[in-house]
C-alpha cells in the first residue's frame, strides 16, 4: 500500500498539501452573508459564496476595471461592491442587498429573482455567469464567447 502511504505521509501529493493555499492572496477570507425573515436570499447567497470561494474567479473577476455599467442596476458593481466588503469589512456578516436588488431590477421583466420571493440557487449562479459575460464581453451570445477576457467562460 505504498500510494496510501504516500498518499496520507504529508508530501506533495497528500491531503494536507491539496488544501494548502498557493500563496497567502489566495486566502479568501470567511464571512458569512446575512437573509432576514422576509428576504429569502439564501438562493443569492448561496450562488455568491460560490464565486467568492473559486480563487481563480475571484482573483480574476479583482483585475477587470471597466464594464458596460447597467447603473442601479449594474449587477457587475453590486458584486464588485460585495467583493470589496468579503476583503476588507471587519464585518462578520455582510449584507447582499445591493446585488439582491440589482438581480431584481435586472430580471424584473422575467419576474425573477424578485424580492423577497424564494428562487433557485444554481439558476441564479448560471444568470450571475450570463451577467458578468454581458457586461465584460462585446458578444451577445453566451454559448459562442470568444472574448479573452470574459471570466464567465
Amino acid at each position: 500500500m505504498s500510494w496510501k502511504r504516500n498518499y496520507f505521509s504529508g508530501g506533495r501529493g497528500s491531503v494536507q498539501g491539496m488544501f494548502a493555499p498557493r500563496s497567502s492572496t489566495s486566502i479568501a477570507p470567511s464571512k458569512g452573508l446575512s437573509n432576514e425573515p422576509g428576504q429569502n436570499s439564501c438562493f443569492l447567497n448561496s450562488a455568491l459564496q460560490v464565486l467568492w470561494h473559486l480563487d481563480i474567479f475571484r482573483r480574476s473577476f479583482r483585475q477587470l476595471t471597466t464594464h458596460k455599467c447597467m447603473g442601479d442596476s449594474c449587477i457587475f458593481c453590486a458584486l464588485k461592491g460585495i467583493f470589496n466588503q468579503f476583503q476588507c469589512s471587519s464585518e462578520k456578516v455582510l449584507p447582499s442587498d445591493t446585488l439582491r436588488s440589482a438581480l431584481a431590477k435586472t430580471f424584473q421583466d422575467e419576474q425573477r429573482f424578485q424580492l423577497g420571493i424564494m428562487d433557485d440557487a444554481a439558476e441564479c449562479f448560471e444568470n450571475l455567469l450570463m451577467r458578468i459575460h454581458f457586461h465584460i464581453a462585446d458578444e451577445t451570445k453566451e454559448d459562442i464567447c470568444t472574448a479573452q477576457h470574459c471570466i464567465s467562460h
